[in-house]
């Protein structure tokens, strides 16, 4: 069984490896599709170009419950929600325009999340897939827990505009 999951995270590291262009992999591509790096470059701009690059996770363990802490942790997640607004936009016959959605949910005592909704007052973008999936980022999200144990009802606006 330990090969097996050593295996797995070899294949899986190089595969992260020759997806990245890490020096160990140079050329690798190269001798594959007989491209120059020159021919390589403006492939690797356009992924650049895609959109802003996602930063990793915060430590929501290591961080005290602040208002600073939520904006970091809603700012990550808010990668999820443009990815659920482009979803929307990318459905033929879509009329979604960029807007607004504000959103209300309480933080728990454990740092949860419950109910978590998509606030009509505020809200330009009314489309009701775009709201369930929102709805559906925001019940996933975990928050550094409160040191009063108390729970704490948050309102959190997020501005869409295509970016892809």
């Amino acid at each position: 069984m330990k090969r097996f999951l050593f295996a797995v995270v070899v294949l899986l590291g190089s595969g992260l490896a020759f997806a990245q262009g890490s020096p160990g992999k140079k050329g690798s591509a190269q001798k594959e599709t007989g491209a120059s790096p020159e021919a390589a470059a403006p492939a690797q701009e356009k992924k650049k170009a895609a959109g802003p690059v996602r930063p990793p996770p915060p430590e929501i363990n290591r961080l005290p419950f602040t208002p600073d802490s939520i904006r970091m942790v809603m700012e990550y997640h808010a990668f999820d929600i443009q990815d659920c607004y482009e979803e929307i936009l990318a459905t033929k016959g879509s009329t979604v325009e960029e807007g607004r959605i504000m959103t209300t949910f309480t933080i728990t005592q454990d740092g949860f999340v419950r109910n978590a909704k998509v606030a009509k007052a505020g809200t330009t973008l009314k489309n009701p897939r775009l709201h369930e999936c929102v709805v559906n980022v925001l019940s996933g999200i975990n928050f550094p827990q409160p040191p009063d144990r108390r729970e704490y009802p948050i309102e959190y606006p997020f501005n869409l505009k295509a970016i892809k």
